[in-house]
């Protein structure tokens, strides 16, 4: 699946650049790009993303959502070339409600209310 977009972020710098795994500055708190990429269902549905910015900066991500853990339970993944990561779990309570809890290593840990529709 090909995508164009535009990234658009920002958050207060904390004075320190980050790069990324191929030595590129991380811009991940101030970002406004265009890019071009596509995403590729692989074995197991983990998704495979590659997306290319106007400044020539390659990001690579790997992510999977809903893996079934047990009759109730799923997880979740993600970790890209940007040295970002999260993970995640889901406990479906009904049809339409889960309990959910999730890491990503930008914004934190948090719990809440999935409603499923």
């Amino acid at each position: 699946m090909p995508f164009i977009g535009f990234d658009w972020r920002y958050r207060k710098l904390n004075g320190e650049f980050e790069k990324n795994l191929f030595g590129k500055i991380n811009t991940k708190d101030n970002r406004q790009l265009f890019s071009a990429g596509l995403t590729c269902t692989l074995p197991m549905l983990v998704n495979f993303q590659a997306e290319v910015y106007h400044d020539g900066n390659l990001r690579l991500q790997l992510m999977c959502e809903d893996i079934p853990l047990g009759k109730r339970l799923r997880g979740s993944f993600m970790v890209n070339s940007d040295k970002e990561y999260m993970f995640g779990g889901r406990y479906i309570l009904t049809k339409y409600t889960s309990l959910s809890s999730h890491y990503d290593s930008d914004m934190g840990s948090g719990v809440g209310l999935t409603i499923s529709y």
